[in-house]
């Protein structure tokens, strides 16, 4: 019995590809999740920045 290697490598890639493409879509959703958090603290600052100089008396 022989085994053929390239048939084995195509079950073993067709095997992996879902679990790696799970993996890509986890990754990509939790950067994504990174990016909006990051710019909403941004907005977060900016929001607050502004009602510290409203909230300064005018000389």
């Amino acid at each position: 019995m022989s085994i053929e290697w390239s048939t084995l490598l195509f079950q073993l890639f067709v095997f992996l590809l879902p679990f790696a493409l799970i993996i890509a879509c986890c990754l990509f959703i939790v950067k994504r999740i990174a990016i909006k958090q990051k710019a909403i603290d941004e907005l977060e600052k900016r929001v607050a920045a502004l009602e510290q100089e409203r909230k300064r008396p005018e000389s």
